[in-house]
């Protein structure tokens, strides 16, 4: 084959490939449709808006995030950070759960064939999700999965003093919230009991050196966890309590 041959054949797939591409007007900018899809054969969208000193900023909008976690994958730090790390080799950055990639107008055409790489590359940690069916994701997780969905900045296991001694909790979420969240989960309610006890503890003592934290403690309540946490249960924790059945009163919380 001739090399003349080579570069007809590679005109054609461009042409091909341009086809595949489709753009519609959005209320900044516009929506890019491209011909590349996700493990699950769902095509890649990106939005293109302009910024106010002219240069180009695309995002896929959280799609490929979300894709992973309707599709089986706990959100949490270490996931988070292996697709940051992963659309950093590709020019991209991984924003409150987006890619997203800044270029001018010279240097487009780079940004958009890096963040389909990026997001071509953070989908396939898709293939890392659990195949057992009976396993059950830890509590905790879940937890972690749901502020960061929330979009809140957080750091985990946060370590603070309080008046007598010091105590690390699971989660302290940070933007102006002070808000203190560990889960506690308990296979009887003897086990419930002495845990509620020692966090109340624990938080009556942090509030007694800086009364400004808002503490929560998320309590397990899913299938038997029901159970568990009975009204006495919960007695000495109860001014902080907040069941996972009743999370929409923790993400009123997160979201301020």
């Amino acid at each position: 084959m001739t090399s003349n041959a080579c570069e007809i054949i590679v005109d054609r797939y461009l042409a091909d490939l341009r086809m595949g591409f489709e753009v519609s007007p959005s209320e900044d900018g516009c929506f890019l449709s491209t011909p590349y899809t996700r493990p699950d054969g769902e095509g890649f969208e990106f939005e293109m808006r302009t910024l106010p000193d002219g240069r180009i900023c695309m995002s896929d909008m959280g799609d490929t995030i979300g894709y992973l976690f309707v599709n089986g994958l706990t959100l949490n730090s270490a996931l988070l950070a292996s697709a940051s790390q992963i659309a950093k080799t590709h020019g991209v950055s991984l924003q409150q759960n987006e890619l997203n990639v800044e270029a001018d107008a010279d240097s487009i055409g780079e940004g958009v064939q890096g963040l389909i790489q990026a997001a071509l590359s953070v989908s396939n940690l898709i293939h890392r999700r659990r195949t057992r069916s009976g396993s059950r994701v830890r509590f905790e997780d879940d937890v972690e999965s749901f502020i960061i969905q929330n979009h809140v900045n957080y750091v985990r296991d946060y370590t603070l003093k309080g008046q007598r001694e010091t105590h690390r909790i699971k989660f302290h979420v940070d933007s102006g919230r002070s808000l203190l969240i560990h889960p506690l989960v308990a296979s009887t309610q003897a086990d419930g009991r002495i845990w509620a006890e020692r966090m109340a503890y624990r938080f009556s003592d942090i509030l007694m050196a800086d009364p400004h934290w808002q503490p929560v403690a998320l309590l397990d309540d899913r299938k038997t966890g029901a159970e568990v946490w009975s009204a006495r249960t919960v007695t000495p924790v109860e001014e902080y309590a907040i069941r996972w059945s009743e999370r929409d009163q923790l993400e009123r919380k997160l979201v301020g």
